[in-house]
């Protein structure tokens, strides 16, 4: 009996329907492109008929990983700042205004919000737990190419995956994204900001995100 080599031309569909968006943005001291403080705009066109088709309105989103690292000046040293102070951040929030009625953020920060909240609803979020990994220097010399053991001269960066399943959102394709790095409890943008000058960003910022394109019912 023959046997024939077969493929499901749905699979190749569904193949078809899914896009992984990388997107980097270098913040870093003498860059001659300025981004908002922890609000950055990424240019998304559609990549294929897909995006651009009334038959596709909604889709699935899922932050698949993000690196941040600084590029401050020699020797200085980077935190996470609000634009006002540097302070301790384990976790970020990354969202994008992207609409989805599949997400919320709830905040408890002052008194009277405790036990409610104050909710936050109709766009993309996801925690990410962030790391401090070692990436090295990168400043032209033979040693900054491995990881050093000094964290402020920017040879460490803080790194996480996305935490759970994709979720609902509209079709971002053909328009402008806004990504925004957040505190989940105060809700205040963050960027990377060298000693002394905590409204200067001088992040470099790596995301990437799978988008998969669903068909209207």
């Amino acid at each position: 009996m023959e046997t024939i080599n077969s493929v499901n031309v749905i699979s190749i569909d569904e193949e078809r329907l899914k896009f992984r968006v990388l997107c980097g943005f270098d913040c870093g001291a003498g860059n001659a492109v300025p981004q908002r403080f922890g609000s950055y705009i990424l240019e998304l066109p559609p990549l294929s008929s897909f995006g651009n088709s009334n038959h596709y309105n909604q889709c699935t989103i899922n932050l698949d990983g993000i690196s941040c690292t600084g590029k401050p000046a020699a020797g200085e040293q980077v935190a996470w700042s609000n634009g006002a102070a540097l302070g301790k951040v384990s976790a970020l929030e990354v969202s994008l205004d992207t609409p989805s009625s599949g997400t919320l953020v709830n905040k408890q920060l002052t008194l009277a919000e405790a036990g409610t909240g104050k909710n936050n609803i109709g766009r993309f979020n996801q925690m990410v737990l962030l790391q401090l990994n070692k990436v090295g220097k990168g400043d032209g010399t033979t040693q900054s190419l491995v990881a050093g053991n000094d964290v402020g001269t920017g040879a460490s960066a803080w790194q996480g995956v996305g935490i759970g399943d994709a979720i609902m959102c509209a079709n971002p394709f053909g328009r402008q994204v806004e990504i925004n790095l957040r505190r989940s409890d105060l809700q205040d943008k963050l960027a990377l900001a060298q000693f002394g000058f905590p409204a200067v960003d001088v992040g470099i910022y790596s995301l990437q995100f799978t988008i998969t394109m669903m068909q209207n019912n």
